[in-house]
This record gives C-alpha cells, structure tokens and sequence, in this order.
C-alpha cells in the first residue's frame, strides 16, 4: 500500500505533536492501583465479553470516531450487563460533526465527550459506514445517546499515567488513548509491540497521531513484560484477530499520555 494511504488510515494529515509525559503518581493512586488484579481484559470478565466486535476503517482517517464509538458501545454494554449493545456510527461523526474533520481525523476527546454530550451517538443502521466524506444523511429524527460526562483519565489534560489508566479501565471500562504510530507498527502480527526504530522504506520523519481503545492489561509470564490489549480499527485480519499489544508503563509512543473517559447515559 502506498504511504499517502497509511497517511489516511492514521487520519489524513502528518502531526509532530509532542505529548505530554505521564503525570507522576500519587501514593493514593498507587495504593489504589496496587489492589487491582494483576491481569484484566473486559472481552473475558468471568467468562462475559463486553467489548464491542472489531470494526475496519478502510482507507478513511476514521480512527478517533472508531475509538470513541467503540468506548460508548464498550461502557453501555458494562452499564446494561450486555442488555444493550448498540453499534454507533462513525460516518455519522465523519459527515455530521463540526467537532472533526472527518476522513482527515479528529479526536476522541471531543467526539466520545463533547460530540456525544452535545448532540448523541446515532447507531450504524442510521447513517452505515461508507469510509469517505459525504454530506450528512443522518435522518433528523434518529434516536441519539448521550455522554453525561467526559475527561482525560486523571481529571485533567496532562494527569494520565500507567496507574490512572488501570483504575479507570477497571473501575469505569475500556479507554480511548491516542499514541504515534511508526512504519513498524503497520506490520505487527503479534507479541507485544515495541518500537524498533527501524525505517523500512517509510519516511522515518512521518510520525502519524492514531486513536485506539484499551480493552485490558497483563504480563508475559517469560519475560515479565507489561503490556496493554488494545482494540484496532484495522479490521480482524489485521494483528491478534484486530488486536495488538503494546509495552505499558513506559510511555511506548505515548500510549499512557493522553487517555480519555467519557461516561455514556443509559
């Protein structure tokens, strides 16, 4: 695939934005961190699956409306006990919302919080996924959920780290993180992922912001590894059937800097 279009399935435009590095962490927030169990995932809690199936963006720069979608889906399912499972609409987010720009990205802080607070997430079968930019078609009358609140983990832009992230994916359900994205990343078939630094054939100066959902966390029993479980967009041929796993409690590519809650009404 040409690089213009991984250009557009990270979300269009080339970023050197700089994160901010993880806050430091409270001794009540690593007590509180210390108590959770040493291994979660919300696709097997007691045997229960409550993450919604992995979706494919294609070659639009969706990702931050597959990601918040898919964190309301994740944390209505919670809420209900799996007794709704609405499926949201991200051409809705791409066509209809003055809060993005549509294939040419977004973010999620402003589509799972202040889209979804301000005007609701319709489902799929109200405006289906076409994966280019139209003219909004959603019906006017299409039934809408709203956010009630939203934040960045911790409270603030800036408070997310390794410890608030676990207590909030624990306490509240998966979380929208955004984090850089390097030539490496496009070939992961598995095991978890640490930038090489390698090229290839990429652009090395290209460094593209992708939002993903944290669904669970664990270790590597060999190499005492941590790392996240984290949702794609990319469809269930891509990584582990749509998944990957990327290093925790180093920051790998930003994962742990910019995490967002947004709690959906039900």
């Amino acid at each position: 695939m040409p690089f213009e279009k991984f250009l557009q399935k990270m979300g269009g435009s080339l970023s050197r934005f700089t994160f901010p590095k993880p806050a430091p962490v409270t001794s009540e927030v690593k007590r509180q961190a210390l108590e959770l169990p040493e291994s979660f995932d919300w696709r097997n809690v007691s045997g229960v699956n409550y993450v919604s199936p992995v979706r494919n963006q294609e070659q639009c720069g969706s990702c931050f409306a597959f990601a918040s979608a898919a964190s309301l889906e994740a944390r209505i399912r919670i809420q209900t006990n799996n007794e709704q499972q609405p499926i949201f609409s991200p051409q809705d987010v791409i066509s209809c919302s003055y809060y993005a720009q549509g294939c040419a990205g977004g973010f999620p802080y402003l589509i799972a919080g202040k889209y979804a607070q301000d005007f609701g997430m319709v489902e799929e079968k109200y405006n289906p996924y076409q994966g280019i930019d139209t003219h909004c078609t959603t019906p006017a009358n299409a039934p809408r959920h709203y956010t009630a609140t939203y934040e960045y983990t911790g409270g603030y832009y800036g408070a997310s780290n390794e410890e608030n992230m676990m207590l909030s994916l624990v306490n509240n359900g998966p979380i929208v993180i955004g984090f850089m994205v390097f030539p490496d990343f496009y070939s992961y078939s598995g095991g978890v992922y640490q930038h090489t630094g390698l090229s290839s054939r990429f652009n090395p100066f290209y460094v593209i912001n992708h939002a993903v959902l944290v669904v669970g966390y664990g270790t590597e029993e060999e190499t005492g590894l941590k790392y996240w479980i984290v949702k794609n967009s990319w469809g269930e041929n891509w990584g582990l059937d749509g998944y990957f796993l990327i290093r925790r409690g180093t920051n790998e590519c930003g994962v742990e800097t910019l995490a967002v809650d947004a709690h959906p009404i039900v």
